[in-house]
């Protein structure tokens, strides 16, 4: 893989695109998607309003998406049971659709063709499917990307709370949040239907840099970016 290129800052915040291919996609600033995370505290009504208000200007459209429904298997792989689990994940996704809704109305709100979507209105989708069902094959097959998506979901559960070493069987549930996010890193493109898009986190991801930088059986559509956008500071 060549040299990541260098960071983009403008004004209140830096961008990284991870490949050379990724910078020239997020130089065409056609669509981006942001995924915020529910009980992640960095998601606070007044950081997504300043981010939200910066890529009104650079940006021609905006998709959010909250993972409502895969965050239902992180509370299974606590040990919570169905109903619980699935009343948790509703409470947190509830609590974060509003914080989001309040930030965007506090940058001055979607445009036409922006949207808030939660991922239970998107998995039904052709494309989804048919990229989450090369997702799991590569899961079965493809040790770099089991092995990273076991490690990131042993470090969410300890996050979420869990103590001590989680098991088999809750790592493997756990890696369903995982899983359900990387079609969208994969072909959001698709997905949402535009020429080209950017998958965009706070920080690295090192399951999406697995993808990115070759070393996994799956590839990114063409058509596809990823990159870290930050404040500056």
């Amino acid at each position: 893989m060549s040299a990541a290129p260098e960071p983009d800052r403008r004004g209140a915040f830096t961008v990284e695109p991870f490949t050379e291919e990724s910078r020239l996609i997020w130089e065409r600033r056609e669509h981006v998607v942001f995924g915020v995370s529910p009980g992640n505290s960095y998601f606070q009504v007044p950081r997504m309003a300043e981010l939200f208000g910066w890529l009104r200007g650079e940006s021609d459209r905006i998709d959010v998406v909250i993972p409502d429904s895969a965050l239902v298997h992180t509370y299974l792989a606590l040990g919570y049971e169905e109903r619980r689990a699935e009343r948790k994940a509703r409470a947190e996704v509830n609590v974060l659709r509003n914080r989001v809704s309040r930030a965007w109305e506090a940058a001055g709100g979607p445009r036409p063709g922006d949207g808030l979507n939660l991922m239970s209105e998107l998995e039904g989708g052709e494309v989804y499917r048919a990229r989450l069902a090369e997702c799991e094959r590569a899961l079965r097959e493809d040790e770099v990307l089991r092995g990273t998506s076991a490690e990131m979901s042993r470090e969410v559960l300890a996050l979420k709370g869990h103590r001590g070493m989680a098991s088999d069987e809750q790592v493997e549930r756990a890696m369903r949040y995982l899983l359900a996010e990387l079609p969208f890193f994969l072909a959001s493109s698709e997905i949402f239907d535009v020429p080209t898009s950017v998958n965009f986190y706070h920080r690295k991801l090192p399951l999406a840099e697995v993808v990115f930088s070759g070393e996994s059986l799956l590839r990114a559509s063409p058509r596809q970016a990823y990159a870290t956008i930050r404040p500056v500071g």
